[in-house]
């Protein structure tokens, strides 16, 4: 009996020793989370920066250890919990490489800068590093003149950082960063001085991981020898899943796409609906594309060139799409405008509500465009530089095409005719159909259609027929001399009482007189003032007074000649 309660005893104890470790490995407390890392001087740089990452491993074997031993598939969430805090640590071990000469759009990729963290480590893990004393402190970095520091037989350098965010801080120089892959390949057979990081760079970047949330690591890592072939190193697994993601990303594009059509072809007379259709469409890509680079990063962990080339290729689209759907923004905004205020598409305040809202279109889109490129590694004042020299290289080759917008938007502002209007341009006579940032269209009375330059229009003389307060007709009729003078005066009579009963003829400004003589006839002219503005309108009205005028004539048997 005495055995046995010894027995019991030994086995509580023991079990209590076993899980004493694993509660304590999940209970990482740093005396001040707060505390940045110390980069006051190379020799704080370079062992600050091993320490956090030794510790960090130290750290994550104890959670994947306690994980392998448990029969659990997936992590449990203490152990979730202490997976973050690990790489909250790495975090810290990230601010002592100086990222600032990579595109800030892989500098900010997750996997890009652990890849650079593990390879840096790597390297220092196969050197024969310095006595800590020989590594230059703050004090003594501060009576140098360079204000670097080499590690002594390698092209790894500590400087300081001269402006910026972490100005006075000595990091890993970007040209070291840039390296970490070519100083890697080149060490990478040589034996470990210290082990006590061996193998992570290998484990992170060809194993699962990164799917833990969705496939167990259990069976990640108990995967058949061919789907951790190395193909363009990366394992064939990887690749399978990005025709996946491919798959997956392109068929709920082409979903938006079908509906975008299937929607735009119930009405097809609408303006608005290809606009949101193709809005649809590019928005659909501006929420895939972050969503597929997140998962080749973060859950597939794609390395090495892919990995770089995959994610500027996709950001550089999403760029592109990004000034895109500025642009289709801004024109369905314009539409919706004209069409809510019952504009007509073609008029003057329509063309000048859509040229603002292109100009608004313009500067985001340049300004997307720059902030792209300085985010893909293109230096923003190039790109600006760039744009200017085009600019005016474009403006001296289209030099024609700018005087016409201009033109247009004299004409625009000033209003001197509108769409309807009845103008005379030099030889051309007929009804404004259009104006636009070009040209000016015109509906000859022969229905011919003429389109006359901008900025033609504007240097010539423009007769706006529609602008009259009245419209003045006169014709005259060649009476006989045998036409006695009382016939005369009764013809007169008539005619003037035939003008005062059209609806639409100013009698005080209109008259009928004998205008002169000419070989055999009296001239008669008839004089009228018409309040009408419509072309149609105004000679169907003279059509029918000239028709009484002849009724007139011929009720009181006035002979008239050639």
């Amino acid at each position: 009996m005495k055995d046995q309660c010894s027995v019991y005893v030994i086995a509580l104890v023991a079990i209590t020793l076993l899980l004493t470790p694993c509660h304590k490995s999940f209970a990482y407390s740093p005396q001040n989370p707060l505390a940045p890392a110390d980069t006051s001087s190379p020799r704080s740089t370079l062992f600050g920066f091993i320490d956090i990452v030794n510790s960090s491993n130290t750290q994550l074997k104890m959670v994947v250890s306690a994980y392998k031993d448990s029969s659990r598939l997936y992590f449990s969430k203490e152990e979730i919990q202490e997976i973050d805090r690990v790489y909250q640590k790495i975090e810290l071990a990230r601010r002592t490489l100086n990222f600032s000469e990579l595109p800030a759009a892989l500098a900010v990729t997750e996997p890009l800068f652990r890849y650079r963290i593990f390879q840096l480590k790597e390297v220092l893990d196969r050197l024969e590093l310095p006595p800590k004393e020989s590594v230059p402190d703050a004090a003594a970095m501060s009576t140098r003149e360079f204000k670097r520091w080499t590690l002594p037989g390698t092209e790894i350098t500590i400087e300081r950082v001269e402006q910026g965010s972490q100005a006075g801080e000595y990091l890993f120089s970007p040209e070291t960063v840039e390296r970490l892959p070519e100083f890697y390949d080149r060490i990478k057979h040589l034996p470990y001085q210290s082990n006590e990081t061996a193998g992570w760079y290998e484990r992170y970047r060809y194993g699962g991981a990164g799917l833990r949330a969705v496939i167990p690591l259990k069976w990640m890592n108990s995967m058949p020898g061919w789907a951790k072939v190395p193909v363009m190193a990366q394992p064939v697994w990887r690749w399978i899943g990005v025709v996946i993601v491919a798959i997956m990303a392109t068929g709920l594009f082409l979903a938006v796409r079908q509906a975008g059509r299937t929607w735009e072809r119930r009405e097809k007379n609408s303006l608005l609906r290809p606009l949101w259709s193709r809005l649809a469409q590019v928005i659909s890509l501006l929420l895939l594309i972050p969503l597929v680079i997140y998962i080749l990063t973060v859950n597939l962990r794609f390395s090495g060139f892919f990995l770089e080339f995959s994610t500027l290729f996709l950001w550089a689209i999403f760029t592109l799409a990004l000034t895109w759907s500025a642009w289709l923004t801004c024109s369905v905004l314009a539409e919706t405008i004209v069409a809510s205020q019952k504009l007509i598409p073609g008029s003057i305040d329509s063309q000048l509500i859509r040229l603002a809202l292109r100009l608004v279109a313009t500067i985001l889109s340049v300004t997307v465009l720059v902030v792209g490129a300085q985010q893909l590694g293109i230096p923003a004042y190039s790109v600006i530089a760039g744009l200017g020299v085009g600019g005016i290289a474009f403006a001296l080759a289209a030099k024609d095409s700018l005087a016409n917008l201009l033109g247009s938007l004299l004409i625009m502002f000033e209003k001197p005719f509108r769409i309807g209007h009845w103008v005379k341009v030099g030889d051309t006579e007929g009804i404004v159909e259009n104006i636009g940032f070009r040209s000016t269209r015109i509906r000859s009375f022969h229905d011919s259609l003429v389109a006359i330059p901008s900025d033609q229009l504007v240097n010539s003389a423009v007769d706006n027929m529609s602008m009259r307060h009245r419209q003045v007709q006169e014709t005259v009729f060649k009476i006989a001399y045998s036409t006695t003078r009382n016939e005369i005066e009764n013809l007169i009579t008539c005619i003037e009482c035939v003008i005062r009963q059209a609806p639409t003829v100013h009698d005080d400004e209109s008259f009928v007189r004998i205008d002169h003589y000419s070989e055999g006839s009296f001239h008669l002219l008839i004089h009228c003032s018409l309040d009408i503005s419509d072309y149609q309108k105004e000679k169907m009205m003279w059509h029918d007074m000239l028709m009484q005028f002849l009724k007139v004539i011929e009720a009181n048997k006035i002979e008239l000649v050639g």
